[in-house]
């Protein structure tokens, strides 16, 4: 469609130019040479951010070829370019590949024991605290074979006192919806959604993984590369190599042999961050969507929507048919988009919640690095001691 726009343009600039009385009480065409130059540098934000989430941002001369853009041009997009319009970029973890499996977690904390129950906890990768209630919504990524030992740490934390009650469930699968251009408004930085039309664009896309029961060849230093890139995916593998103290030449080989050929990293993505950068967390409402007990027709429906939702970051779902989405909304498309979801997940499934989460509180979405043993791999702590906890 803007290529229409565009061709529109030079030929009503080309008329102009032969024939300047057709257009007398039109603007001057440095106007319409204005609006090129912006249509322009639309597509190329376009096709840059396409791009990304197909390829990252680690190599600059990938970008210039994929894109046409001189590797410079491709620098200042991806360092400054993108800050200014509000996103960011990031890596999607593929924890099924790392010898985790991944769950939800919800809590209801013992706040008269006088103790917090997060000292206690391992193994959590996302953590947020319900708005106006004293309950926690986490992630959890548990190695298989430590499945067993982790319910029975659940236990023993709950037998000392320090939660009232929980409820874990193992997630089957997990997919991270890629960033919707269409619904963004570059100009202005935020999210612009035409309701209207929102289910003509209903489908599901994005990257996806599900459970292993099997270990993984992951190692140390494959886990630190992705933490740091978690961190900031624009970080050069020299920088990285410095911040975890091993040798440059030892990092591309482990990113390039394990990190990139196991597929420890799933997918890369683009997020809308623009209430952090600006140090306005209450702009954004950041929920999760959980709906259970769908058979196969009310699953695809439910998938099907919030998949569609350019808010969604994040979805997953159980053998049991229970399915779990976490969204960012904009405030100023949140009574909209709650009333969206009534209307499509309503008498889908046994029942469905909508959790809104303190955004100011929550951890975001990590890997449990600090658990694993460059020589004995994944561990679990069960004694938990004024110094170094015991592990199994």
């Amino acid at each position: 469609m803007e290529g229409s726009v565009l061709k529109r343009l030079y030929v009503r600039e080309q008329t102009w130019s032969t024939n300047p009385q057709r257009f007398k009480n039109e603007t001057p065409s440095l106007r319409w040479l204005g609006s090129v130059e912006k249509l322009q540098r639309r597509n190329q934000d376009y096709l840059l951010l396409e791009t990304i989430k197909r390829v990252g941002v680690q190599n600059y001369s990938l970008l210039s070829r994929l894109t046409g853009l001189n590797a410079e041009t491709i620098r200042y997009k991806v360092n400054r370019h993108l800050t200014k319009l509000g996103l960011a970029t990031t890596i999607n973890v593929n924890y099924g590949e790392l010898g985790l499996s991944v769950g939800y977690l919800t809590v209801k904390p013992n706040t008269s024991s006088g103790k917090s129950w997060l000292d206690k906890m391992s193994y959590l990768v996302f953590v947020g605290k319900n708005i106006g209630s004293n309950r926690f919504f986490c992630l959890t990524a548990v190695p298989f074979r430590l499945k067993k030992k982790y319910m029975d740490l659940l236990e023993q934390i709950k037998a000392e006192g320090l939660i009232e009650e929980y409820e874990h469930k193992e997630l089957y699968w997990m997919r991270y919806p890629p960033f919707r251009p269409e619904f963004y408004d570059f100009d202005a930085r935020s999210w612009k959604m035409d309701w209207n039309r929102f289910d003509m664009t209903m489908s599901e896309i994005g990257q996806s993984f599900i459970s292993v029961n099997r270990d993984s060849n992951v190692d140390y230093v494959d886990l630190k590369i992705l933490s740091a890139l978690l961190k900031d995916p624009t970080m050069p593998l020299a920088k990285a190599a410095k911040e975890i103290s091993v040798n440059p030449r030892t990092v591309r080989y482990h990113h390039s042999e394990h990190v990139m050929k196991n597929n420890f990293i799933l997918s890369n993505n683009i997020r809308w961050v623009k209430p952090f950068q600006d140090g306005q967390p209450g702009g954004v409402i950041q929920a999760v969507i959980i709906s259970k007990k769908l058979d196969e027709t009310g699953m695809s429906k439910v998938r099907k929507f919030c998949n569609s939702l350019p808010f969604t970051w994040l979805e997953a779902g159980t053998e049991d048919k229970t399915y779990m989405a976490v969204v960012d909304i904009p405030l100023s498309e949140f009574q909209k988009c709650i009333q969206e979801i009534e209307i499509h997940l309503q008498g889908v499934g046994e029942s469905y919640e909508v959790t809104m989460l303190d955004t100011s509180k929550s951890k975001p979405l990590s890997i449990p690095d600090e658990m694993f043993e460059e020589k004995r791999g994944w561990r679990l702590y069960t004694a938990w001691e004024t110094g170094r906890p015991e592990p199994v």
